[in-house]
């Protein structure tokens, strides 16, 4: 895909959100490993800034510019998540005002064009900071990611809930949905052992514990996802509270099929 030159603002931005996170010796390695030749700069915000701008011209595109961003803000690169969130929101911030943004899993999607600097700013950091100190589940990260940035809460809640319901679906091959799916994979019906097992089942307390949480995840099928499938989208207006709301649920839930037993298929 061929990406069209940004102005020298744009690029000046990019080099100062760049030269916070390498250093003088990243820079060096980073720019080779994008095929850009280095540049001299009285700091690291410019050595970065005069690379980027003599590439672009040369090759009369920001695809090397792009690159070096993509290479940069990758998981891959990082072992602290919040590290690497903090880095994406930085950069987001700057890339919004191009149509521009990078996801979670590193990669960049186009978006619609953020207009002013409060926009920016609440569009890559509002839910970041909303939801720092929670433990989100690495299964929901990956279902919402782009609504996130787009502050399009109502889909997200709706991702968010489908993640649980998705991955019953792929650990069990049942291919139900809402309450049914729940009690084929929870229920002991005939058979007398469910499908999935919080526990061995063998006393009253590990009996109702899997009664319990079935009907957890029947009512958040109710709670979260039925009603988000069928209403009007645009007669509800969906708070950032809700949502954050959801994550928690959603997270606790998935926290439990972690350790679940699939007794047979």
């Amino acid at each position: 895909m061929g990406i069209a030159k940004f102005d020298e603002q744009a690029l000046r931005n990019f080099a100062s959100v760049l030269a916070s996170i390498l250093t003088h010796g990243k820079i060096t390695e980073m720019l080779a490993l994008c095929n850009i030749p280095q540049a001299e700069g009285s700091n690291k915000s410019d050595r970065i800034y005069y690379a980027l701008k003599r590439i672009q011209d040369r090759n009369d595109c920001g695809n090397n510019v792009m690159d070096l961003i993509q290479k940069t803000i990758t998981p891959k690169r990082y072992d602290d998540y919040q590290e690497f969130e903090n880095h994406r929101a930085s950069i987001n911030e700057k890339l919004l005002y191009e149509g521009y943004e990078i996801n979670e899993k590193g990669e960049i999607l186009q978006c619609k064009k953020a207009q002013t600097i409060p926009e920016a700013k609440e569009r890559s950091q509002k839910i970041k900071t909303k939801i720092r100190g929670m433990r989100i589940h690495s299964e929901i990260i990956k279902y919402c990611d782009e609504e996130w940035l787009n502050e399009d809460y109502f889909h997200a809640i709706e991702e968010v809930a489908k993640s649980v319901f998705d991955r019953l679906r792929n650990m069990t091959g049942i291919q139900q949905d809402g309450g049914a799916l729940v009690t084929s994979c929870f229920s002991s019906g005939q058979s007398g052992v469910p499908l999935l097992a919080l526990n061995r089942l063998e006393t009253e307390s590990e009996k109702s514990e899997q009664k319990g949480f079935m009907n957890f995840c029947i009512g958040f099928y109710g709670l979260y996802r039925n009603p988000k499938a069928h209403n009007v989208r645009v007669n509800e207006e969906v708070k950032l509270e809700q949502f954050a709301e959801v994550l928690v649920v959603a997270s606790i839930i998935h926290e439990r099929l972690d350790h679940v037993y699939l007794t047979r298929r």
